[in-house]
C-alpha cells in the first residue's frame, strides 16, 4: 500500500505548476463509513488471508485539501476484530476484541494528476491515496477465552499505529459523495503479550460510506472578452460641492514648557523652551498665512502633574497657563478677549491613559512628547506592568487627590511610582492649545495659488472651482480634485469627484481607492460600471454618451 502512495506522489513532480492550478481543491468535508475487516497477528501467514475471520467496524473523519493535490484528514475509527490468532491453538474457535484508533492522515489526490484540461466544477469520480499515523487502543481481552502454550497478557494498552490506503468516491450531488475505502493498518504488538518473531499485528479494512462537502455553489463562469474595453472616457458625474458660508478652521497643539521647581514664569532660553516656544509661534504664524485671516479664539488649557499638594498644583497649572497667554500676547498684537483659558491641577486622566495603553509613549491624541529631541522613554519595566491594574484602580478611586497620591506611592513598594515620576510625570506638565481662525471667501486666482501651499484655506466648493478653471483632464484639474479628497477624506462628494479625475486620466487602480468612500448614490454605482467597462470585465454599450452594462462578468 505504501508503494502505491509513493507512486502517486511522484506524479506531483511530473505535473507542472501551471497544470496543477487548473485543478479544484476539496473544501472542508465530513465522512461516515461502515464496513468489514480481517485481522491477523504475526503467526498467521498472508497465504491464509482468505481463511481469516470476518468482522466489522466504522469510522468518522473530517478533512480538507490545502492545495490542488494535497490535503489532511483526521479519523476516529472503531473495529470489532475476530481471529484464530495462531495456527497451533488449543481451541480452534474464533474470538473477538475491540479496537479504537485516532489517526492523522496526509491525503494525495491521485485522480487530479491525470486531469489535463481546465475544470470548473467537481468531477464525478475522485481517487485519493493516504498515509497516516496515530494511536490505537485495543481492549476486551479479559472477555476472551484464550488458551496458549506461550505466556500472554490481557492488559489493554494505547499503542502507536501506521496505516495506508485508497479512497474511491463517486459524486451523488454537489455536496454528497458515495465512497469505498480500502486500508491496511499495522500495530505494535504488545496488547496481547503474544509475540514471537514479528513485533507487528495488522488489520485490513474495507468500508463503504458517504462524504459531505461544505462547498459553496459556484455558478458556471462565462468568459468575457477583455478586448472589449471601453477606451474613450464617457460622461462623468462630477458633483458641485455645497458652498461653505463661513470657513472656520483650527490648529491643535501641545506645549511641554520647562519651569524651575514651583515657578510659573516662562524663561524663553530655559532647557527645551526655545524649541517649544518656536513651535507655538509656527502654529500661530500658520494660522495667519494671509492678512485676511482672522484669528477668532486661542484656547489654552494647562495641566500639572500630581506629585505635589493639590493646592500647589492648582497654583502651578493656573499660573503657567496665564504665563503662556502673556507670552503669546507679548509677541502678537492680540487682545485679552481673544483668549480662553482653563486648567486642570492634576492630570490623572493622562496618567491613566499611559497605563491603559500598555505603557507606550502615547498619552493623549497621537503623541506623548511632540519634540523628537526629547530623550526617548525607556521600555516600561516589568514592575510597572505587574502592578498596572492596581495603579489604575487607585487612580479611579473617588478620594482626596493628596491621599490618592500617597496610596499610589505605596503600590508595589513604591518602585512603580518612582519610575512613573521620572519618565511619565514630565509629560503630564503641559498646555494644550487650540487656535481657531476664520478665512474669507477666496477667488479662483487666489485658490490656484493656495491649493498647493494651504489647502486647508479652501472649501470643497472653492477647490472644485479651481479644478474647473483648468482644462478637463489636465494636471491642474486632476490635482485640485485629488487634493480636495485628501483634505476632506470623509466627504462622499470629494471622493466621487476624485474617482472621476482618476477615470478621466485612465488611472483605474487609483479610482478604485476613492470609490468605496463615495457612498452608494446612483452616481457612485455608475462610476463602478464605467471602471469595469474600461477594464473589460463586463459587456457594455454606450447610450447617449453613458455606459450601460449589458452582461455581468461571472
Amino acid at each position: 500500500m505504501i508503494w502505491i502512495f509513493l507512486l502517486c506522489s511522484s506524479g506531483l513532480f511530473a505535473q507542472n505548476e501551471t497544470d496543477s492550478k487548473k485543478l479544484l481543491k476539496d473544501p472542508f468535508y465530513l465522512q461516515l463509513y461502515l464496513g468489514v475487516n480481517k485481522s491477523a497477528n504475526e503467526n498467521l501467514p498472508w497465504t491464509e488471508f482468505t481463511s481469516y475471520p470476518w468482522s466489522g467496524g466504522l469510522f468518522i473523519s473530517a478533512g480538507k485539501e490545502f492545495s490542488k493535490l494535497w490535503g489532511w484528514r483526521v479519523a476516529l475509527r472503531f473495529n470489532h476484530n475476530k481471529s484464530r490468532n495462531v495456527q497451533d491453538c488449543e481451541t480452534k474457535e474464533t474470538w473477538g476484541w475491540n479496537n479504537t484508533g485516532l489517526f492523522a492522515d496526509a491525503t494525495f489526490d491521485v485522480s487530479d494528476i491525470f486531469r489535463k484540461k481546465t475544470i470548473t466544477k467537481q468531477p464525478l469520480f475522485n481517487l485519493k491515496a493516504f498515509v497516516g499515523i496515530g494511536l490505537a487502543y485495543t481492549y476486551h481481552f479479559d472477555q476472551v477465552p484464550l488458551s496458549y502454550t506461550h505466556p500472554y497478557s490481557r492488559s489493554s494498552r494505547v499503542l502507536p499505529a501506521f496505516r495506508a490506503g485508497l479512497t474511491a468516491q463517486f459524486q451523488l450531488s454537489y455536496r454528497w459523495r458515495l465512497g469505498l475505502e480500502l486500508s491496511h493498518t499495522l500495530f505494535e504488538d504488545h496488547f496481547n503479550g503474544v509475540a514471537y518473531d514479528t513485533p507487528l499485528d495488522s488489520r485490513s479494512n474495507l468500508k463503504v460510506g458517504v462524504t459531505y462537502l461544505f462547498a459553496k455553489k459556484v455558478r458556471e463562469k462565462k468568459s468575457v472578452l477583455r478586448l472589449n474595453r471601453l477606451k474613450e472616457c464617457p460622461l462623468l458625474p462630477l458633483v458641485m460641492p455645497d458652498v461653505e458660508e463661513v470657513k472656520i478652521r483650527q490648529i491643535e497643539g501641545r506645549a511641554f514648557l520647562d519651569f524651575p521647581v514651583n515657578e510659573t514664569i516662562i524663561y524663553p532660553s530655559y532647557r527645551k523652551n526655545p524649541d517649544e516656544l518656536a513651535k507655538i509661534k509656527a502654529y500661530v504664524d500658520s494660522a495667519q498665512f494671509d492678512k485676511s485671516v482672522t484669528i477668532t479664539q486661542i484656547s489654552l488649557h494647562g495641566y500639572a502633574s500630581p506629585e505635589s499638594p493639590y493646592s500647589n498644583n492648582t497654583r502651578l497649572a493656573k499660573g503657567r497657563t496665564e504665563s503662556l497667554k502673556s507670552y503669546i500676547m507679548s509677541k502678537y498684537d492680540f487682545s485679552d478677549d481673544l483668549f480662553k483659558t482653563s486648567y486642570t491641577p492634576e492630570d490623572w486622566g493622562n496618567l491613566r491613559s499611559f497605563l491603559t495603553d500598555t505603557g507606550t509613549r502615547r498619552v493623549k491624541g497621537d503623541y506623548w512628547y511632540d519634540n523628537k529631541s526629547y530623550t526617548e522613554m525607556p521600555e516600561v519595566p516589568n514592575i510597572v506592568l505587574e502592578y498596572r491594574d492596581e495603579l489604575i484602580n487607585v487612580i479611579d478611586r473617588e478620594m482626596d487627590p493628596d491621599a490618592k497620591e500617597e496610596v499610589l506611592k505605596a503600590v508595589g513598594g513604591g518602585e512603580p511610582y518612582r519610575w512613573l515620576l521620572q519618565y511619565v510625570y514630565p509629560g503630564l506638565r503641559h498646555t494644550d492649545y487650540i487656535i481657531r481662525y476664520e478665512i474669507r471667501p477666496l477667488s479662483v486666482k487666489e485658490g490656484r495659488s493656495l491649493i498647493y501651499t494651504h489647502p486647508e484655506a479652501l472649501s470643497m466648493n472653492e477647490m472644485y472651482q479651481v479644478a474647473q478653471s483648468y482644462e478637463e483632464g489636465s494636471d491642474g484639474w486632476r490635482d485640485a480634485l485629488l487634493i480636495a479628497a485628501r483634505q476632506y477624506p470623509d466627504s462622499e462628494t470629494a471622493n466621487l469627484n476624485a474617482a472621476c479625475a482618476c477615470i478621466k486620466t485612465h488611472r483605474l487602480v487609483d479610482a478604485w481607492k476613492y470609490l468605496p468612500k463615495a457612498g452608494n448614490s446612483e452616481d457612485a454605482v455608475y462610476l463602478n460600471n464605467v471602471i469595469r467597462a474600461m477594464e473589460g470585465s463586463v459587456s457594455w454599450k454606450l447610450v447617449n454618451g453613458k455606459v450601460i452594462i449589458t452582461e455581468e462578468a461571472q
